[in-house]
């Protein structure tokens, strides 16, 4: 039979509905030497040929072996390649854990300065982040007004001075006119005594006769005379005493406006120191906002001066752990971002009250800055060791699924496959979280798993690497 023929028969025996032949098994048969031509033969024993070669081929396009074994093994490569290596990590008990806080250092000591008096400020001494000295000078301002203030102030203390001393004098004076009232009265008492007993013996003259009534009577009226004369002496007397007494009040008044103009005079001196601006503390300034030329207030912030001898480490802890913070207790101190290592400590004073507004409290951490590494406003984390319930876990945070339902972690069975289990998170310690109900200690947790992770994945664990590999679904 010719090629073609044959070629014509395996076609239709394709498209007749018979199973697919690869052009591989149309092609050999095609090539494959003919018999030699023989006699005609009847049409049932071509028939019979013709079935018999399209039998041959639809059973070598259904039956390969070698093609089923490459696609089978290609298969298993590629599930192997597929396959996402996870690492897996063991609950911790949660007797003690280290408890990670933000903290901010602050200077030893800070001020705010500022100029108590207005005026302009016309030089100013000190540059940003220099060191300066207690009693440094920093700046100076001029104040015109309260140097007029100062010398109005100490002339009206001169004159009250002065009116005080002009005081004492008349004291002086009035206690002389006095000493003189008293010697006068004196002396009139004395004529007064001298006249009654003249009185007294003209009395028994006249009786005797020896003076006559008119002489008697002369007598009497100067009698009379001299007692109204010692009267007025001792009123005399009365009134320059009460009149020393006066001027004895006038001069404590006087005294006292002399004294509290003083006293004006010094508090504007006082004042008038205010125009140099010191520095109050060993420092460093580390801000400066004076001006040559400026017109200062007295409510601008001129500089900033900071003591950085040490330093103060504030954190506020939160009321969980208040009670379990006091004076004493061990830290660690640490700056995430920088090469140095951490710093240890321990808590120096708490505020011993929770603040209502965060519920927190606050506490200070005294640290040695000699070197100045440890810069004031810095963020700063603090370890602090606590005690927590020992019938809790501690996991990795980065084994905590977080689904719609909850937190889940992903738990490699020992059938190999993988069980999502529902926990209940208790506090964050930061790299790890408390987990207060949901697991019991001996589970293997996958590390960081993903969504694509249901109940019952089949996983294959690496016990050398202690690693899992989990098969994509």
């Amino acid at each position: 039979m010719p090629n073609t023929t044959l070629n014509r028969t395996l076609t239709n025996a394709r498209i007749s509905g018979t199973s697919q032949i690869k052009w591989s098994s149309s092609l050999s048969l095609a090539h494959k030497p003919l018999p030699a031509a023989q006699p005609k033969r009847s049409n049932v024993g071509w028939k019979f040929l013709t079935s018999a070669f399209v039998v041959a081929g639809t059973a070598g396009a259904v039956y390969q072996p070698w093609k089923s074994d490459n696609a089978n093994s290609h298969a298993a490569v590629s599930t192997e390649d597929s396959r996402k290596v996870v690492d897996i990590q063991r609950p911790a008990p949660a007797g003690t854990a280290n408890v990670v806080l933000p903290a901010t250092f602050k200077p030893w000591q800070t001020a705010s300065l500022s100029a108590r008096v207005s005026g302009y400020l016309t030089h100013w001494h000190t540059e940003l982040g220099d060191h300066v000295k207690a009693d440094d000078l920093l700046a100076e301002i001029e104040t015109p007004e309260l140097d007029q203030e100062v010398a109005s102030a100490e002339s009206s203390a001169q004159e009250a001075s002065a009116a005080a001393i002009q005081a004492v004098a008349e004291l002086a004076e009035a206690k002389a006119d006095l000493k003189v009232a008293d010697a006068q009265l004196n002396r009139v008492r004395a004529e007064l005594e001298l006249s009654r007993s003249q009185l007294a013996r003209r009395e028994k003259l006249v009786t005797s006769k020896v003076i006559t009534q008119e002489e008697f009577d002369t007598f009497s009226r100067e009698f009379e005379a001299r007692t109204a004369v010692v009267a007025a002496a001792e009123a005399d007397v009365s009134r320059r005493t009460t009149n020393l007494e006066t001027r004895a009040a006038i001069i404590d008044a006087r005294q006292s406006t002399a004294k509290s103009r003083r006293s004006n005079v010094e508090r504007l001196q006082e004042l008038q120191a205010f125009k140099r601006i010191v520095a109050p503390f060993d420092g460093v300034v580390t801000q400066r906002n004076a001006e040559v030329g400026m017109l200062v207030t007295g409510r601008e912030v001129l500089f900033v001066v900071e003591d950085m001898s040490r330093v103060r480490v504030q954190i506020s802890v939160p009321q969980t752990y208040s009670m379990q913070t006091r004076p004493g207790v061990d830290v660690s101190v640490s700056i995430p971002e920088s090469s140095m290592p951490a710093v240890t400590g321990t808590i120096t004073r708490t505020a011993s009250s929770v603040d209502s507004a965060s519920r927190t409290m606050l506490a200070e951490i005294e640290l040695e800055n000699s070197l100045q590494l440890l810069q004031p406003g810095s963020y700063a984390q603090v370890s602090l060791k606590t005690q927590q319930d020992k019938s809790s876990w501690t996991i990795p945070t980065n084994t905590v699924l977080m689904k719609v339902e909850g937190p889940h972690v992903a738990v490699v069975n020992s059938q190999h496959q993988i069980e999502l289990r529902s926990v209940k998170l208790g506090r964050d310690l930061g790299s790890r979280v408390i987990v207060a109900a949901g697991i019991s200690g001996d589970e293997r947790l996958v590390v960081n798993p993903g969504n694509d992770l249901t109940n019952g994945t089949p996983i294959r664990v690496n016990q050398r690497e202690e690693k899992v590999e989990v098969a994509h679904r």
